[in-house]
């Protein structure tokens, strides 16, 4: 009986460990939540203190921002529905904020956006994206939704059916699409 008593206390203190790596390992999801009224708000002041000396005080980034000069720094985009924001998740979006666009950025692109991680705490970009998440259409907050883990921020009036998902600013070129579980290879 104490050999088993053993053996038990043994298996549980391996798969503790075990869970315990494993949750310690997993990559933490962001989420930035538009419909919580304060933090858009909150966001609101960040973001025009922010960001708006770039991406413009109405989201609309910088005239020609899709045209960079060879080896030049991209322009900022808007941040808005006409932009590209949205087709990136929340954990992107807060890393792109954080740590500025140099991760996981292709060869030869050159941003001037600085990193905010030493100058917003990690609740602060999280309100800057909930705020700029706030300003999207439904259509738009839908897609980039379905990007977040669980797809979390699914926006409430999505149940309505009064609203369309984007047209496909073809602008992310190296982003392909998602296959159903189901379609064939």
């Amino acid at each position: 009986m104490n050999a088993w008593r053993g053996t038990a206390a043994l298996l549980l203190l391996i798969v503790a460990l075990a869970a315990g790596g494993t949750l310690l390992t997993r990559p933490q999801a962001h989420f930035a939540d538009p419909e919580d009224r304060a933090a858009a708000a909150r966001g609101a002041a960040l973001y025009a203190a922010h960001c708006a000396q770039c991406h413009g005080a109405q989201l609309e980034g910088e005239a020609g921002w899709k045209l960079a000069a060879s080896g030049g720094p991209v322009r900022p985009p808007p941040l808005e529905a006409s932009g590209h924001s949205w087709m990136h998740s929340d954990d992107e979006l807060f890393r792109f904020v954080k740590y500025s666009m140099t991760d996981g950025a292709l060869a030869g692109y050159v941003s001037p956006m600085p990193a905010f991680g030493k100058t917003l705490s990690d609740a602060d970009i999280l309100a800057v994206v909930a705020f700029i998440k706030s300003q999207w259409p439904v259509g738009v907050r839908v897609y980039q939704a379905l990007l977040n883990r669980d797809a979390a921020g699914l926006p409430a009036a999505a149940a309505t059916g009064d609203w369309t998902l984007p047209a496909d600013c073809r602008f992310e070129t190296n982003r392909k699409p998602r296959k159903p579980k189901d379609a064939p290879s």
